[in-house]
């Protein structure tokens, strides 16, 4: 819980707009709206309210800059859904905002949250499974499987150029980046299109990650059966570990030498999980344990893990665009060379 008042302006009546408000009212934080984000943009006025301290953003992809950058003016915090924006030039022109600004700014990668996740990156930086090679994994859901299915994602002009890497594949990539401490540097790609979309709805990845890591993984939007379903591994020189996300409050750690052993939220050894795992256990556990330490880190309490940044936010971005780049290319793509004056990615 928070130590000191704050009011928070949720913009975004979808469903992310009212998850986000569902979860700041669970910690007992005062919340206005959601509203809608196109409403808001045409009048900026919520957005200047002296009694609101924090704004989440939770709109379509496009609508994320232009809320930002009034917010940021207007003083407040910001909360912004990820990806941090639908294009290279929005992402560049938010991180730069929120480097110049003195407000508190978070993209909302709620995985990196959870208990079992954050003892995962506990018992990584312990050494327990040794230097680790490879990250491999997947992210699968079926809401887009259909022809008939629809959402404003596959409207290029709303959520951009990728849509499944941009969507579920950056979630994925920053479990790999949180739990290893490892940044990606480059990636090949294959994507493919259903019912003549222009937005990916799946793809097979290499990753290459700094230090050596090497990663593999595979993401889409119309696996049937799979509603939202998240698989990472860890290989290391002394052991491996997996994460599902179907079974989050489990861990299950492998050895070469001994028999595997499954690691509960009853036997964390990481004082960030134990931490964590304070909080009701739940579909919504990271979203609120993501705003629990946003806002108590704004009355000067340090979060039990990172707070995501907007340079991070603006570095998945640059890897959502390289996984275009690169299935057009065929081609390994440097993920530094993803910025919005040194490439053009045309639909």
């Amino acid at each position: 819980m928070p130590n000191v008042e704050h009011r928070a302006l949720v913009v975004g009546a979808g469903n992310a707009g009212t998850a986000h408000a569902d979860a700041l009212k669970s910690l007992g934080i005062e919340v206005v709206g959601p509203l809608s984000g196109t409403a808001t943009v045409a009048d900026l006025a919520p957005l200047r309210d002296p009694a609101v301290d924090v704004v989440h953003v939770t709109t379509a992809n496009d609508l994320h800059p232009p809320l930002v950058r009034e917010a940021l003016r207007a003083g407040k915090h910001v909360v912004c859904e990820k990806p941090l924006a639908g294009d290279l030039h929005g992402a560049e022109q938010m991180a730069e905002w929120a480097r110049l600004s003195d407000r508190h700014t978070t993209v909302f990668q709620n995985y990196r949250f959870l208990p079992l996740v954050a003892e995962l990156a506990w018992r990584v930086a312990a050494g327990e499974l040794g230097p680790v090679h490879l990250a491999r994994g997947a992210y699968l859901q079926d809401w887009l499987l259909l022809g008939s299915d629809d959402n404003w994602r596959l409207d290029t002009s709303r959520g951009g150029l990728s849509r499944t890497a941009a969507d579920i594949g950056v979630h994925w990539l920053d479990l790999v980046e949180t739990i290893t401490g490892r940044h990606v540097e480059a990636v090949i790609a294959q994507v493919g299109y259903l019912h003549g979309r222009k937005t990916e709805d799946h793809a097979g990845l290499l990753i290459r990650f700094s230090g050596g890591l090497q990663g593999t993984c595979t993401l889409s939007q119309a696996s049937a059966g799979r509603r939202n379903e998240i698989e990472l591994s860890l290989d290391g020189s002394a052991g491996s570990a997996t994460w599902l996300s179907e079974r989050r409050d489990e861990l299950w750690v492998g050895a070469r030498d001994r028999s595997p052993q499954i690691v509960t939220r009853s036997r964390l050894h990481s004082p960030s999980a134990r931490q964590l795992a304070q909080r009701q256990a739940g579909p919504e556990e990271g979203r609120r344990n993501l705003l629990a330490a946003f806002y108590g880190s704004l009355d000067g309490t340090p979060p039990p893990v990172p707070l995501p940044t907007f340079d991070d936010g603006l570095r998945h971005v640059r890897f959502a665009e390289a996984v275009i780049v690169s299935s057009r290319r065929r081609a390994w793509v440097e993920i530094e060379e993803m910025k919005a004056t040194s490439v053009e990615v045309r639909s």
